[in-house]
């Protein structure tokens, strides 16, 4: 089975494809989009040649969804729910372009995705990693109920701040997740 398209309040989460590409590659090489990730590729077609080599691939359920926007259909971002690099743990995560931060997107697509694994894929629990000095996701994945579990080595030897929510401690669906029919 595939991964499902989902719809938030003002978000649709679909499996993440060619059409989410250029918007992606160029926050690919947006050096404020990519603070805390890597740095930026240095131009388009390296960009489109990284997110198609990370971001393409079949992760069966879990994976990396495009998120648009419902009401006109831009594409804003991706959400991503997916096992770590050493399949320690399932993750979550997200990547907004510039315009739409600030708006509450990040929450709900986390929010979104921490529903879809516990709630449809009952996973036992999920994780999401940062950069130590980006307050703004720390206050994302808080509210999303993620709390302090110490760091992984799962991207960097010296080790990055983990974040995890069991799904005895989830309260249940957050975000009106919702199938697409």
């Amino acid at each position: 089975m595939t991964q499902p398209t989902l719809t938030t309040k003002r978000l649709l989460l679909e499996p993440f494809g060619e059409a989410h590409v250029p918007a992606l590659a160029r926050a690919d090489m947006d050096a404020r989009v990519m603070r805390y990730i890597r740095a930026p590729s240095p131009d388009y077609e390296a960009a489109k040649a990284r997110i198609r080599e990370i971001l393409i691939r079949d992760d069966g359920q879990q994976g990396v969804w495009g998120v648009r926007l419902r009401d006109t259909g831009q594409i804003i971002g991706l959400g991503i729910l997916r096992p770590l690099p050493d399949d320690s743990d399932v993750e979550v995560g997200y990547r907004l372009l510039v315009p739409h931060w600030g708006k509450g997107y990040a929450t709900e697509i986390a929010k979104c995705l921490i529903d879809y694994g516990f709630g449809t894929l009952k996973l036992p629990g999920i994780v999401a990693t940062f950069d130590a000095e980006n307050d703004a996701s720390r206050h994302v994945l808080t509210k999303c109920g993620l709390r302090d579990d110490g760091t992984t080595t799962a991207y960097h030897a010296t080790g990055t701040p983990l974040v995890r929510l069991n799904i005895e401690n989830w309260p249940g669906e957050t975000a009106n997740l919702a199938p697409v029919t």
